[in-house]
């Protein structure tokens, strides 16, 4: 198991029963990262940004995964994309979207504005822990993430 196990997922996605159905396939794929959850782009920006309440990094560490849909009020996930890859502190965070989009350009903008991966979300709850689980595997175990600017430490 890695050594990032306790580091922050950071879900943004405005969909109440989305965001259950996500943080309870965490729950029973055992992930042990403390989930949070912002249900707009405007408080995730803040967060990432260190901006207002989210200005003490030891307080309100960067996370090691962001989740997010791309139709968000306020600033949209594709708005959120573009600021993030030009930010020295937060731009190496990988971001898996979550999405119910499929058109071509809306996923070629999601890569091309530096996501790192495009899941479309399943409609079975089954297959919400299943995603969550390979997420978890993949992201928090397998991949070797980059070193993050202004990391809370431990």
């Amino acid at each position: 198991m890695s050594d990032r196990v306790l580091e922050t997922i950071l879900i943004v996605e405005d969909d109440a029963a989305d965001a259950a159905l996500l943080r309870r396939g965490f729950e029973k794929a055992k992930v042990l990262n403390p989930i949070l959850h912002f249900a707009n782009g405007d408080d995730a920006f803040a967060y990432l940004a260190g901006a207002r309440e989210y200005a003490d990094r030891a307080k309100h560490p960067l996370p090691a995964l962001i989740l997010m849909d791309l139709k968000l009020p306020g600033m949209t996930g594709l708005q959120l994309l573009q600021w993030k890859r030009t930010q020295p502190e937060v731009r190496r965070i990988p971001v898996v979207v979550l999405t119910g989009d499929r058109q071509v350009s809306t996923v070629n903008a999601a890569y091309d504005l530096g996501a790192n991966s495009y899941l479309v979300k399943p409609g079975n709850p089954a297959d919400i822990v299943e995603m969550v689980r390979q997420i978890q595997e993949y992201w928090m175990e397998l991949n070797q993430a980059p070193k993050l600017v202004m990391r809370a430490q431990s």
